[in-house]
């Protein structure tokens, strides 16, 4: 997975993730380590790993230096102006660090007007969870990462640092009045404990990448805040329903009228109403696995027309969800579900489907017209299942297809795959771990010469009948 860094790489880093057809990862969409090869090409100081403890007022004083590294030391304090005497200063890295949070020390050392990238992951010990205050604004902060600091939330100090228990009497249009990241794109909050969401209130609505994967969430809108947003990350939180209208304990999607890349993954998602996902028509990637999905409504990807990517796995699923219209899905994951049968037509508004993983879920029975209209796929996966055979016809449809995964199934014979018609266009047919108890040779006469089958760890594979004697090279088992 390439790393999101910044600006040009951003872009290009996209671009290679959105051609990529592998589960979306977004947690690893940048680190300190790949972001720090920026200061390569600036004039730096490099001060990681130095045991370092304390950052005084006016640190260092020098108007070249744009990049400075301070990781992996073991700084409690940073006085508030530290870095005031480096006015050039562009990036700044501060994660593994122990700054006093009982203080509200991680973001009390100032402004700065040029400061465009600020790193503080993993910055102070977590004897309990607290909020992150913002005491001043970062004009031109255009990255910011807080990932793995135990917050429950940011919040808005308006002058002279006070003690949390002013906060809540701060309204809400006090708190929109205050933005201290104005040209904020790319915004990390990973791997804390946040519950709150006054955090919103202070985003950019430039805001284009928000990483909220590994906290506690169970409610949040966005709503104005991501007309931009591009991408989301809202994995491993505590969410329960998708809804278009905000209310407690909801997910609501509205207004993300931007959003390409969305992660709900590991969450506790057992209602998505049908009109979840009205406004997020430009959706490329929607990754909903790991939760507690029985049905979906066949509208629920209607207003969807551009989703290429569909993972649905690791769900409660006993049928495969229809949908209203055709789609352009290429990839669907349903794999690890309930689903027992696969019916005729299933996926005849997904023409458009390259890979099908349909793994590690009770299937007995595919229908003869289940894969009809599936002309472009390459990929079917099936593995993991309990069939014993498979409907004569059944494949004819699939004239694309590579790569046919059947194994830990109940097969006792090819023939009961009823593939005679469909070898030419396979080139890689996996049997493995099926109960096979002969194999007749006549079977494979007109097997293309490009074609492995792999019959490993077939551990009931008894006797193995030879009426001719094709070429080895055709096969391996």
């Amino acid at each position: 997975m390439a790393k999101f860094i910044f600006i040009i790489v951003t872009f290009v880093c996209w671009s290679t993730l959105s051609k990529a057809n592998v589960h979306f990862a977004i947690e690893n969409y940048m680190d300190d380590q790949s972001l720090q090869s920026l200061c390569n090409d600036d004039v730096s100081l490099n001060f990681s790993n130095a045991v370092i403890s304390e950052i005084n007022q006016n640190f260092i004083s020098s108007s070249v230096i744009t990049c400075l590294n301070l990781m992996d030391n073991s700084i409690g304090k940073i006085e508030k102006g530290a870095f005031k005497k480096l006015p050039n200063l562009t990036q700044l890295f501060l994660s593994n660090n122990k700054l006093d949070r009982q203080r509200n020390l991680i973001l009390n050392f100032g402004s700065h007007d040029k400061l465009q990238v600020l790193f503080i992951n993993n910055a102070s010990s977590c004897y309990s969870s607290k909020y992150i205050q913002i005491f001043d604004e970062y004009p031109n902060l255009e990255i910011l990462s807080l990932s793995e600091n135990c917050a429950v939330d940011l919040e808005f100090i308006q002058e002279t640092p006070v003690s949390i228990s002013h906060f809540p009497y701060a309204t809400p249009m006090t708190l929109q009045s205050w933005m201290p990241f104005p040209k904020l794109k790319i915004l990390d909050l990973s791997g804390n404990s946040i519950t709150r969401t006054n955090f919103v209130q202070l985003l950019s609505n430039n805001l284009y990448f928000l990483d909220l994967h590994d906290n506690l969430l169970s409610s949040l809108n966005l709503n104005e805040k991501g007309n931009k947003l591009f991408a989301l990350n809202l994995d491993k939180n505590k969410f329960n329903i998708i809804r278009r209208y905000n209310q407690y304990n909801v997910l609501s999607l509205i207004g993300l009228q931007n959003l390409h890349y969305l992660s709900i993954s590991r969450n506790k998602i057992n209602v998505i109403e049908s009109d979840a996902f009205q406004d997020n028509n430009e959706l490329l990637f929607l990754n909903l696995s790991s939760n507690y999905i029985k049905y979906l409504h066949p509208e629920t990807f209607a207003n969807l027309p551009n989703l290429k990517t569909l993972d649905l796995s690791i769900n409660q699923f006993e049928n495969i969800p229809q949908m209203l219209n055709e789609t352009d899905i290429s990839t669907l994951y349903i794999n690890n579900n309930n689903i027992k049968k696969i019916m005729s037509y299933i996926f005849v508004h997904m023409p458009k489907l390259m890979k099908l993983l349909m793994g590690k879920n009770q299937i007995d029975e595919v229908y003869v017209n289940a894969f009809v209209h599936l002309t472009v796929l390459e990929e079917l996966d099936l593995s993991r299942n309990v069939l014993s055979s498979l409907p004569k016809g059944w494949a004819e449809p699939l004239v694309s297809l590579k790569y046919l995964d059947l194994s830990d199934n109940k097969f006792t014979s090819l023939e009961s795959l009823s593939l005679m018609n469909t070898w030419p266009s396979i080139d890689v047919l996996y049997l493995m771990k099926n109960p096979l108890e002969y194999l007749n040779v006549k079977y494979f006469e007109n097997l293309p010469q490009n074609l492995v089958i792999d019959l490993i760890n077939n551990s009931n594979f008894t006797k193995w009948i030879q009426d001719t004697s094709p070429p080895m090279e055709n096969y391996y088992y």
